[in-house]
């Protein structure tokens, strides 16, 4: 059953045949006029998110080529939805909630720079809410398919040097320097996520992507509390601190930035129990 589909391939929810487990099958098929450069992102995305075991990375149970020649890999099924459809349905999240869901990524992008991996796609649709034991709102990150190494291989060098990622959500560097992202590119694009969360825009807008990469290099942004009120004083300073143009001005790891997190007031606010009334009032089938 097609389940979603994008740039990269077709996701289709299967079972594996010997565990008898439900999973969902990440694949892309290569015709005569592929692009070589989209295959090896494949295959990258492939290799780095089987290195993972973080859990909340999304689970990889098996990949590789078949005889006809598609790439695939096997992960975890998840129920629930991305940040993107969950803002959609409810409008901006409380501030308690983002915060939440921030550590859990930041816990996440952890564990990948620290084995040497940038995701350079963090978004709302790469970052799935969904259940685990019993516990509701349990964040996954996805998708790191335009995933670099920090010690490039020469010959992928102009891979690397290729702009990618979401203009919305990207650090400056992306589009000035891709060839100088780094860890802290991630934490810029994790801001904006923050940001988007607690007002329900991104910091910088545009009629065409080129115009938005441009707001992302020059423009300062709005403090979230000039888009929605009850925002509190000290997320609002993580948030901008992320958003500093210069990367030695931002907070500088996921380690940092997870702490930073925890030390605010409402850090502690958004319960199980709350996460599991919020889901209980979602209409029947929401999940599926």
């Amino acid at each position: 059953e097609l389940i979603g589909e994008g740039g990269m391939g077709r996701v289709y929810k299967a079972e594996h045949l010997l565990l008898k487990r439900s999973c969902a099958i990440k694949l892309i098929q290569p015709d005569k006029n592929a692009d070589a450069r989209a295959l090896r992102r494949f295959e990258r995305e492939v290799r780095a998110t089987a290195q993972l075991t973080h859990p909340h990375t999304v689970q990889v149970y098996d990949y590789g080529q078949t005889n006809e020649g598609i790439f695939f890999f096997a992960m975890e099924l998840l129920p629930g939805m991305n940040l993107g459809e969950l803002i959609k349905r409810t409008g901006p999240l409380p501030p308690e909630r983002a915060v939440h869901f921030l550590i859990e990524v930041s816990d996440a992008l952890r564990e990948a720079h620290q084995v040497g991996l940038i995701h350079r796609d963090i978004k709302p649709g790469n970052i799935f809410i969904s259940e685990r034991g019993g516990i509701r709102d349990y964040t996954k990150l996805l998708d790191f398919g335009v995933v670099r190494e920090v010690k490039v291989d020469p010959s992928l060098s102009q891979t690397a040097m290729m702009i990618a990622g979401t203009p919305s959500f990207m650090a400056p560097e992306q589009a000035t320097h891709p060839e100088k992202t780094d860890a802290r590119s991630d934490i810029y694009s994790l801001g904006t996520v923050g940001y988007y969360m607690l007002t329900g825009q991104v910091p910088f807008k545009g009629q065409s992507p080129i115009q938005i990469m441009m707001a992302q290099i020059n423009e300062t942004p709005d403090p979230p509390s000039a888009h929605r009120d009850g925002i509190p004083a000290d997320l609002e300073t993580i948030i901008l601190q992320c958003l500093k143009k210069d990367p030695e001005e931002r907070i500088g790891s996921a380690t940092e930035l997870r702490d930073a997190l925890i030390a605010c007031d409402c850090s502690t606010v958004w319960t199980v129990a709350k996460a599991s009334q919020w889901w209980a009032t979602q209409e029947p089938g929401v999940e599926n």
